[in-house]
């Protein structure tokens, strides 16, 4: 059965088991899936993704999650990121038959096949010469654990006993047999031969059973812009100058039209004033200016020159910007660069996209249509819900790429076997044996990026006491709105697996807002748009408190699902994000849980969410009496 390449890296990824119906007979039939024939994705930059990984890997590493598998170091080139080959009559995907234990549904005598290759069309009669039907089905259960160990189901050992029935109706953990007149059972329970843990099975293709660490990451299209930020922590420096409004979009296209010079000496202050002062004296000389005038000439020429083209007066203002966090640590300060920088990096080829649809195009189109009366009541419903900006950003392009799995949890902070370690489990070397593989797809889409209010955020955590009067900043100063948001806001400590710690109280109640207001777009927009349900999914980039929603099935971007609905109905999509997600038809219940969220109201299926469904609820979105804390709703201040 062919399958698109993005349900392949979350559902169709080596040693996860799988259920599929055979054509014909209809049978349902599990497979574990060994390997992919696989090539090197190309026209990516896959240091701007390996860094990420890492960081995510880190992250589970410091919740006390087992991370040997992986090789994290700065310095290693540790990942290789892979996509299917999709050479005709090549399988992409190979799997095998899992497990090889068989039982009669009418009789129930169960057996054991010794490998895959021996199933075949005679299996699935039973060999009984008493029952003969046509009537055998396979047993779709294994063993994991915690810290990482898999194995299919096997015929429990008895010695001396071959001929065992199973009966699914009266346990699914046993099978019988029998000695004399008395019948017996054999429990299907194994000792894991790593931790030593008792295992019991489980349906082999149980969600449980695996969860895959995936990434999302905005593909930097602009080779420019890869080949900028490949220039290390200098780049990253005047990444976040740009953010602060220290560099101008004119100076930033200088740069990335000159990258080789913007980082060679030759555009270094101390080059740059020792070139002015031989140009100045030469006028001296020529009698073209005094001698008086000359430091002010140096410094005009050094203002008007190529500087712009150099980035280390940006680095310079970074520095400034940040000299408290840099007096710090510099490791601290450097690392929190690299993230800060990658996000940003993926915020501007959204924001920027070659093709883009704005809010006014939007209002327009409404009123060409009559389906608002007044451009006002578009700006008053983006007010309403805290929304600064809106556009739809076309041709963006997506990396989606499966680093590891873990077993049963996804958190090492939710174990629940204390014998063990939660493991991140990595795939298989390159053929060269130097890097983990990483599994790919790229997909090119359309979105929406929704901008919410910084200013609105910081109002709404100081009114509900999450933060101090005397931690408020000027909130009629973007710059200083904007530098508030990179000192209180850890988004560093944002993981793609588990909770935010409590300690972490701003970054946490910032994050849970935004991931809730995606999720009640998500929502809105799935039904508007005609997609299905898990064929919308979220990035979020909480530094600039942004939201992109994206199509992430093929069938929704040649029909302009999203940005369709985007230019046309957009008024009609604020209200239903706001009135649809007030209310839960699981209420009180759903109001009365501690996160105030559910599967009918804000959470949606895992393959469309990057982070589990964590941090989610309505209470941060309205004011629910049956909550304490927040007791304002972002929505209803």
């Amino acid at each position: 059965m062919k399958r698109s390449k993005n349900q392949a890296v979350y559902k169709y990824l080596p040693d996860i088991w799988i259920s599929e119906r055979e054509d014909g007979s209809g049978r349902a039939v599990s497979a574990r899936i060994k390997n992919w024939n696989y090539v090197r994705m190309s026209n990516i930059y896959e240091s701007f993704i390996q860094n990420e990984i890492k960081r995510q890997i880190k992250l589970f590493g410091d919740r006390n999650g087992d991370i040997s598998s992986f090789d994290i170091s700065p310095e290693s080139n540790s990942f290789l990121i892979v996509e299917t080959a999709c050479n005709d009559g090549i399988p992409d995907i190979i799997g095998e038959i899992s497990p090889l234990v068989f039982y009669c549904s009418s009789c129930g005598d169960a057996f054991e096949i010794k490998n895959s290759n021996a199933v075949d069309k005679y299996t699935w009669k039973c060999k009984n010469p008493e029952c003969g039907k046509q009537a055998v089905k396979q047993l779709q259960m294994i063993y994991t654990c915690e810290c990482g160990y898999a194995q299919p189901i096997k015929i429990p050992y008895v010695q001396g006993i071959k001929n065992f029935k199973y009966r699914p109706n009266d346990t699914q953990y046993k099978m019988f047999y029998r000695i004399g007149n008395t019948e017996k059972p054999a429990e299907f329970v194994q000792i894991c031969p790593n931790c030593n843990s008792r295992l019991v099975p489980d349906n082999a293709n149980s969600g449980r059973n695996y969860k895959p660490f995936t990434l999302r990451v905005i593909n930097l299209v602009d080779p420019r812009s890869g080949q900028f930020y490949e220039n290390g922590i200098e780049a990253q420096k005047t990444i976040v100058a740009r953010w602060f409004d220290k560099i101008t979009t004119e100076d930033y296209e200088n740069i990335l039209n000159n990258i080789e010079l913007a980082f060679s000496d030759e555009f270094r202050n101390d080059a740059q004033r020792k070139a002015a002062e031989e140009q100045v004296r030469a006028l001296i000389q020529m009698g073209l200016m005094p001698e008086s005038n000359f430091e002010a000439a140096v410094n005009n020429m050094l203002k008007t020159s190529s500087n712009n083209r150099s980035v280390e007066k940006y680095v310079n203002l970074c520095d400034e910007l940040f000299s408290k966090k840099k007096s710090e640590s510099v490791v601290v300060y450097n690392e929190w660069l690299n993230n800060f920088s990658f996000k940003l990096m993926q915020y501007y080829t959204i924001r920027y996209a070659k093709r883009i649809i704005t809010l006014e195009d939007s209002i327009k189109r409404q009123l060409e249509m009559e389906f608002i009366d007044e451009a006002e009541e578009i700006y008053t419903l983006n007010d309403k819900l805290g929304i600064k900006n809106m556009q739809v950003s076309c041709d963006i392009q997506i990396v989606n790429c499966t680093y590891g799995y873990s077993r049963k949890v996804a958190d090492p902070k939710n174990l629940t076997n204390k014998n063990c370690r939660l493991k991140l489990n990595a795939y298989d070397k390159s053929k060269d044996g130097t890097a983990n593989l990483v599994y790919g797809a790229k997909l090119n889409t359309e979105g929406i990026l929704f901008e919410i209010s910084q200013k609105k955020i910081i109002e709404w955590l100081y009114a509900n006491k999450i933060i101090r009067e005397e931690q408020l900043p000027d909130l009629e100063d973007e710059l200083s709105v904007k530098k508030w948001f990179a000192e209180y806001v850890h988004s560093d400590v944002i993981s793609m697996f588990g909770e935010i710690d409590d300690q972490e109280e701003i970054t946490k109640h910032v994050f849970a807002l935004l991931h809730s207001i995606s999720h009640a777009f998500i929502k809105a927009a799935g039904e508007l748009s005609g997609l299905s349900g898990n064929s919308l999914t979220e990035i979020i980039i909480v530094e600039t408190a942004s939201i992109f929603i994206y199509a992430q099935t093929s069938q929704g971007i040649p029909l302009g699902a999203l940005s369709g609905m985007a230019e046309s109905n957009y008024a009609f999509f604020l209200k239903k994000a706001f009135d649809e997600s007030r209310n839960c038809i699981f209420d009180p219940i759903c109001s009365d849980r501690d996160n105030t969220a559910c599967s009918a109201c804000l959470i949606i299926p895992e393959i469309s969410c990057n982070h589990f469904n964590a941090e989610l609820g309505r209470k941060y979105l309205y004011s629910i009496e049956t909550q304490t804390a927040p007791s304002i709703g972002f929505w209803e201040m």
